[in-house]
């Protein structure tokens, strides 16, 4: 969203597949007011969109009321912050993109201004064949043209809905579950980026929230104030690139029930029962996981994941479980890395970033990310105990009665394991694993 003249103007590239020299006319459009909402249709033909005006007569070929449709609203945007972009390349529904002017300060004359424009000046379509996608500030629009339509809308997307002026105490307008009959939030900055406070909601909104990571400084944002607008607005912006990945994505981003991310950091969350759902939520744009019946008859759901670093930031979720052995404990960090007859994943740090006591014939439990799917055969470890020693008499050595790794969720009921393993301290091991199937 960017300024102009004192009020904001939402608009999108969001199904542009080419540079954005190419749509280059869109990206300079000036709205003919400030009270004006400008419809723009894209379509595999038309991929940097073509305006679309939604009277009594529109023709089919414009716009087909009978198919499934598409608003995209996206969110409040500095000028200079590129607009994102991705179409699927395959035939699709219509996908109608606003944009949208409104007075920043003046939230009535927006619903006014939505209502009047979007859903009531010719709309011949069924409200259940709509599908709403917000993005930040967007998402709080979205929810207020399904509070308009009374909940009828079939489905809205909040992709990490914009905090600040949203969340206060005596707020009464911003997403929540009731504005659709299928109301799903991902939230990617829901804790701050120091200086800066979370730009995303933290509470649940929808019928099942997905809470990423955890929720700044995602995989591949940056970690300091070296690039500041990229740290400050990596893990925010992370929700549309998700999403937008997700359309072609050949992989899943299984999502976990758990009532907070605390214990699905402690492995609490390792298994997707929950009334009225049959397997684990799958975050993104594809909902054959999802039961039919409109508004679910599941209860609002938080589901917890994490991601990779780079598109389409699918990781595979395993469970590493240490049962440790001997007389001996070390302060270490343990790293692994894991290998198949074609794939490998990259050197994981497991037990977190700081040094932490594995002591003997104690129990331990990691939720594992990894870059690689498919099977595994070794597993690589390493204790660092970040000690400078040359001399190996001087080296503490560190054992583990059994080792399992898990494929997640758990009733995938596919395992490795390991015994009597012993480990040097700062000295990588590589031992391998036997599959077993319960």
């Amino acid at each position: 969203m960017g300024n102009v003249s004192g009020y904001c103007v939402l608009y999108a590239e969001f199904f542009s597949t080419g540079s954005e020299s190419e749509c280059s006319d869109f990206l300079r459009m000036t709205p003919p007011s400030p009270s004006t909402v400008q419809l723009l249709k894209f379509s595999v033909q038309s991929l940097c969109g073509s305006a679309v005006s939604l009277h009594d007569d529109v023709p089919h070929h414009v716009w087909n009321p009978d198919l499934p449709t598409t608003v995209i609203i996206p969110g409040k945007r500095m000028a200079r912050v590129t607009p994102y972009s991705h179409c699927p390349n395959k035939p699709a529904p219509s996908y109608i993109i606003i944009r949208f002017c409104h007075k920043w300060n003046n939230i009535s004359d927006c619903k006014s201004q939505i209502k009047t424009h979007i859903f009531t000046q010719g709309l011949r379509s069924d409200p259940e064949m709509f599908h709403l996608i917000g993005f930040g500030v967007g998402a709080h629009i979205a929810g207020i043209a399904g509070s308009w339509l009374n909940g009828t809308v079939g489905r809205i997307t909040g992709l990490d809905p914009f905090a600040p002026e949203f969340s206060a105490p005596n707020s009464s307008v911003y997403l929540d579950r009731a504005d659709g009959q299928y109301v799903e939030i991902i939230h990617t900055n829901f804790n701050p980026t120091e200086p800066v406070p979370a730009l995303g909601f933290s509470s649940p909104l929808g019928h099942i929230d997905y809470y990423v990571g955890l929720g700044f400084e995602l995989p591949g944002c940056p970690s300091g104030l070296i690039k500041r607008e990229d740290y400050l607005l990596c893990s925010h912006r992370r929700a549309h690139q998700i999403y937008t990945s997700s359309i072609r994505a050949p992989c899943r981003h299984f999502a976990f029930p758990c009532p907070s991310l605390d214990n699905f950091q402690h492995t609490l969350c390792t298994l997707c029962y929950q009334p009225g759902l049959t397997t684990c939520p799958e975050m993104g744009y594809n909902l054959t996981w999802l039961p039919t019946t409109r508004p679910p008859l599941f209860p609002p759901t938080t589901v917890f994941l994490t991601v990779a670093p780079s598109p389409p930031y699918c990781v595979t979720p395993l469970l590493l479980k240490l049962k440790m052995g001997g007389i001996s404990s070390m302060e270490a960090k343990l790293y692994i890395q894991l290998e198949g007859n074609t794939n490998k994943t990259s050197t994981m740090l497991v037990s977190g970033k700081e040094i932490r006591e594995f002591a003997a014939n104690k129990n331990y439990e990691f939720l594992i990310s990894s870059d690689s799917a498919g099977d595994f055969h070794t597993i690589t470890l390493e204790f660092n105990t970040q000690r400078l020693l040359h001399l190996d008499w001087r080296k503490r050595t560190i054992s583990i009665d059994h080792l399992l790794l898990s494929h997640l969720p758990l009733y995938k009921r596919k395992f490795y394991e390991a015994w009597n393993i012993a480990v040097v301290e700062n000295r990588r091991v590589k031992v391998l694993l036997e599959e077993i199937l319960v």
